[in-house]
């Protein structure tokens, strides 16, 4: 019996899997595809899931400027004013 015959094919699960596989919760969230009971339980595994990425080296979370935490308010304001005027 050869060696190939011996040992069984394990899964072929790749660290780009694993990033695929946070790209594609970073798409399905903010299109509503998890209900409300489910958003913990992927948000929990999300962050699992790039906090492993991150330990790697695989990934890296880019630093939020704080220009665009400046820029958060005014956006609201926008927002706010626009529902004003159709009021």
């Amino acid at each position: 019996m050869s060696e190939e015959q011996a040992q069984p094919a394990g899964p072929n699960l790749t660290i780009a899997d694993l990033i695929l596989t946070a790209q594609i919760i970073q798409a399905a969230a903010p299109k509503g595809l998890f209900k409300a009971e489910e958003l913990k339980v992927v948000g929990d595994f999300y962050e699992r899931l790039v906090g492993f990425l991150e330990s790697t080296g695989a990934i890296q979370r880019p630093s939020v400027p704080a220009e665009a935490v400046q820029e958060a308010p005014k956006t609201q304001e926008k927002s706010n004013a626009k529902a004003r005027r159709k009021a």
